[in-house]
């Protein structure tokens, strides 16, 4: 019967039973401890234990991939090897849990308070690693196994520990404890993106499911009426993590501010990425997910480029739309244009264009471009955007991170720019960064060749600028394309005939601080020693994402 007491426990493998009362072997009673009660472990408990412990599992399972995904960039490499590695360890841990079935109670304990101590740190470890050495890679692969043998060991000790007291059902119970356990991962599955990760960031999360371990561990104790230094060392490492848990941010802070040269004025972790402003003298820069996005000494460069290459394209641009450009910077220079009467800035994450509308040193690099009037932020998936709104304007202007992942592929396919197209009025015109024309040319060439792909029947121009903090740096023109004209020529004529001129429908506004329109002739034109493609670039797709990829095997050649 549950709850009933019993005379004798059961004994150990080839040992001998012993009295009621009396510690069972490892149990480390101390001096002044009360004696064990000798409760009976019912299903209930067990079961409980089980779900719990699920959750934990799949979500450290996560985290590893989400922490590795944002430290090395290629979210389906780090999570096939993180969920790879993990399942690894658990076949491990499934086979050495034999060996702890002697006192399966006390031995889940410890596993989960090793556990805890390990997952919850897990993220501070692997932030750790990629700051200060060059061995993250192998961090996260140890880390992975040792996380992946403390999530294995954990059901075979829940079935053994049932066993030990008289609840041997074989297979049935088995597959009962298994059926709770699925059940827990469905609810991790759904928790760490919807709930955890957004409300409570990845190093939280790491200490919160840490925390969990632990409570499952204390929980078990009492349920077996142990009282050992085991008790006494879990509660410790409760202190521990809730104290972690409260300046994790700080942690974290501390660690990252070793990844920048100059101080960091503002640091935040949002849902979707790592936020950092640092700066030096004059230089103002933003880094998202350690990517440099803009250094202030040379960003006219870049924005003026993108804004006034595609706005003087087009006649009189009334509406306009930023895909990207949370910053501000690019609305900033949209705004020049007498014509413009709207923009709207669709850009994922508002923690970054409220920063750009709040902190001072962003806001008046941007001239407090998202206070005018004139701008609508919408916070939102550019993608998704394109594909539901009814709006439609004369210019679209694309300003987002590089493809290095198959996440943001999507937003470098035909068929997204398919969509952006579509939502243009007569006349219109669209532009996209398009990468490094000098260091990922093979990438800056995709990028064309899917504009083109997405968009047939209109003029694509490659244009490139030299950004000192980027390098050479590439964009892609979409032109509507008028009868008998082909590819631009090097003085920026359209057609072979000398059509109409690149750069001519709208005059350049005055005051900027880099273009003028003469260099903004020259920018189609490419160096002599540009290493353009050996061969003609496939067009990037939804279902064959060939732009990450091909990004990555660019930036493979280089240190940076």
């Amino acid at each position: 019967m549950a709850g009933e007491t019993q005379t004798e426990t059961a004994p150990p493998a080839g040992g001998e039973p012993h009295p009621a009362g009396a510690p069972p072997a490892g149990g480390e009673a101390l001096p002044g401890d009360a004696p064990p009660s000798g409760r009976s472990m019912d299903k209930p408990t067990v079961f409980a234990a089980a779900l719990l412990v699920a959750v934990g599992g799949i979500i450290y399972e996560l985290i590893l991939g989400t922490a590795a995904s944002y430290l090395f960039g290629d979210s389906v490499v780090a999570f096939s090897v993180a969920t790879g590695l993990t399942l690894f360890g658990m076949g491990i841990g499934s086979l050495l849990a034999t060996r702890l079935a002697t006192n399966p109670g006390l031995n889940f304990v410890r596993n989960e308070v090793a556990l805890a101590l390990l997952g919850g740190s897990s993220v501070l470890i692997l932030y750790a690693a990629f700051s200060l050495t060059q061995v993250y890679w192998l961090v996260f692969v140890l880390l992975s196994l040792a996380i992946g043998v403390g999530i294995g060991v954990e059901i075979p000790l829940l079935v053994a520990l049932l066993k030990e007291h008289g609840r041997d059902e074989s297979v049935g119970l088995l597959s009962k404890v298994l059926a709770v356990d699925y059940f827990g991962a469905l609810a991790a599955s759904l928790l760490f993106p919807f709930v955890m990760l957004p409300y409570l960031g990845l190093m939280r999360t790491a200490y919160a499911v840490a925390l969990l371990n632990v409570l499952v561990a204390v929980f078990m104790l009492r349920r077996m009426g142990r009282r050992t230094r085991w008790t006494w060392f879990s509660w410790v490492t409760v202190v521990f993590l809730v104290v972690c848990f409260a300046a994790s941010n700080a942690i974290e802070g501390a660690i990252n501010t070793r990844l920048y040269q100059d101080p960091v004025v503002h640091y935040e972790s949002t849902s979707y990425q790592k936020l950092v402003l640092t700066t030096f003298g004059d230089d103002v820069r933003l880094y998202l997910s350690d990517q440099l996005q803009f250094s202030s000494v040379d960003e006219a460069r870049y924005h003026e480029t993108l804004a006034h290459a595609t706005l003087t394209s087009v006649a009189a641009p009334a509406s306009v739309a930023i895909l990207g450009g949370g910053d501000g910077l690019l609305a900033r220079e949209v705004l020049r244009y007498p014509s413009v009467q709207e923009v709207t800035v669709v850009d994922l994450d508002p923690a970054v264009t409220e920063l750009a509308r709040t902190n001072r040193l962003v806001s008046e690099l941007n001239e407090h471009s998202f206070d005018d009037p004139r701008v609508t932020v919408v916070n939102g998936d550019a993608f998704r955007f394109m594909d539901t709104t009814d709006q439609t304007f004369d210019a679209v202007l694309i300003d987002l991170v590089d493809p290095s992942n198959e996440r943001i592929a999507k937003l470098y396919s035909t068929e997204f720019y398919a969509m952006v197209a579509n939502h243009l009025r007569p006349g219109g015109v669209y532009a996209t960064q398009a990468t490094s024309s000098y260091f990922t040319p093979n990438a800056y060439w995709q990028v064309a060749a899917t504009v083109r792909a997405g968009s047939p029947g209109r003029t694509v121009v490659p244009l490139s600028v030299n950004v000192p903090s980027f390098g050479e740096w590439g964009f892609v023109l979409s032109l509507p394309a008028a009868p008998g004209q082909g590819e631009p020529t090097a003085d920026g004529t359209l057609g072979p005939d000398g059509g109409a001129r690149l750069f001519g429908a709208t005059p350049l506004p005055e005051g900027l601080r880099f273009h003028t329109l003469d260099s903004l002739r020259a920018t189609p034109t490419l160096a002599g020693d540009h290493p353009g493609p050996e061969v003609e670039m496939k067009a990037s797709t939804l279902l064959s994402p060939l732009i990450y990829r091909t990004y990555q095997q660019d930036m493979s050649r280089w240190r940076y």
